[in-house]
């Protein structure tokens, strides 16, 4: 049922509205008021969630009233009534936001088809309340993990900084301003050892929650899992001394409490915008100090070779080198920091780079060159890449040509 609050100086307009009003029981009258000023403490003592407002009232008119309400009652509906010789006023209602207006005397027909609109508005409004609130919710269940896809988008470079700042507003997110970067990686001591007991879910898990134990000191604290099972923790590195003991210990309590070896590897920024490039370096320096096995080297060498075929794939490379491609898929994810799709992706992304800078070439050309027969495949995956479309790489390219000259 919706509240009705009914604001003329005039009784006779008021009970009139009152007893049109009993002939739909989706409507209650909840206040009745003679002057605006009354009319205004009762808005906010019954909250309507419809108004009949008169532009002519003692003490504070219509569009004061009106005025005053902003803010008051977010998604009431105003309807104002006015007499023809106010009608001049109509036009500044409609500039506050007053949904309808209703001449004196008041006909019956008219009335109810404005009321009609009235109450369509009012079930829409419901609606998109009600939808709001699920939305909230789901959000508030689900922020954790959304949470952690952004961090993991974030840091893989797949939003400009502006797409990442409304990412953070919208998710209510609270970043360190002196950021640091730790990234670690978990490789088991022994495979043949390892039971049922354990996977890489469980020591994920395990870490996380030893993580987020050490570094609560380093608040806000964001945790993810990277595409190479990397534990990557986004905090803030302040005192740095003992931000790099954290790290220590933690690196030990993994290698005392887990079936792993680990590296763990530091990178401090002074600001959080700063972050992706730290979790670049961090990769390249896990690799360095882990090394890359041979199996890893023959199969980038293969991609080289075989881009450009559209139709390339995981267990063409797996079938070249006698193994399984889900063991090739392990090895190289941990290895390279990255999946083999995403690494094929953006080796192709990088010869289209390459190739961009040759302004005779056409776009569809680039992309059946680098393995797409679609461009606008070619171009959705450059954007997930770069963040921006081949064609626009391809004019910024040029004006900063232009501006260099």
């Amino acid at each position: 049922m919706y509240k009705v609050l009914i604001a003329d100086d005039e009784d006779i307009i008021r009970q009139g509205i009152a007893s049109l009003l009993k002939e739909d029981p989706e409507f209650e009258v909840a206040a009745q008021a003679e002057d605006g000023e009354t009319a205004l403490d009762l808005a906010v003592k019954c909250m309507p969630d419809l108004l009949f407002v008169d532009v002519n009232m003692p003490f504070l008119n219509g569009l004061q009233f009106i005025e005053k309400l902003e803010g008051v009652l977010k998604d009431a509906i105003i309807i104002i009534i006015t007499g023809y010789d106010d009608f001049h006023y109509v036009q500044q209602a409609i500039r506050l936001g007053v949904f309808d207006y209703i001449l004196k005397p008041i006909m019956e027909d008219v009335f109810y088809t404005a009321l009609d609109r009235a109450k369509s508005e009012l079930k829409k409004i419901s609606e998109q309340s009600r939808y709001l609130k699920w939305a909230k919710l789901l959000l508030d269940k689900n922020k954790e993990k959304l949470a952690e896809n952004f961090l993991l988008d974030w840091l893989g470079g797949h939003y400009s900084e502006t797409e990442a700042e409304e990412r953070v507003d919208f998710l209510n997110l609270e970043l360190p301003r002196q950021a640091g970067i730790t990234v670690t990686s978990l490789d088991y001591k022994n495979s043949a050892d390892v039971g049922e007991e354990w996977n890489d879910d469980l020591l994920f898990y395990s870490a996380e929650n030893i993580a987020q134990e050490l570094f609560q000191p380093f608040s806000p604290v964001l945790l993810c899992r990277d595409a190479g099972g990397n534990l990557v923790i986004l905090s803030s590195s302040t005192p740095q001394s003992a931000w790099r003991e954290a790290a220590k210990k933690f690196t030990q309590l993994l290698e005392y409490h887990l079936p792993v070896r680990v590296t763990t590897v530091q990178y401090e920024e002074s600001n959080y915008g700063d972050a992706p490039a730290a979790y670049e370096q961090a990769l390249n320096k896990i690799s360095e100090l882990r090394g890359v096995p041979q199996l890893v080297k023959d199969v980038q060498g293969y991609i080289d070779a075989n881009y450009r075929n559209e139709s390339f794939s995981l267990q063409d490379a797996a079938a070249a080198f006698h193994v399984s491609p889900q063991y090739l898929s392990r090895v190289f994810r941990h290895a390279m920091g990255i999946t083999f799709v995403d690494y094929v992706t953006r080796d192709r992304i990088r010869r289209a780079i390459e190739l961009l800078e040759d302004e005779e070439m056409k776009i569809y050309e680039i992309a059946e060159l680098t393995g797409y027969s679609n461009q606008h495949y070619f171009s959705s995956a450059f954007k997930k890449v770069l963040g921006i479309s081949p064609a626009e790489y391809r004019k910024n390219m040029q004006n900063k040509l232009i501006t260099k000259m």
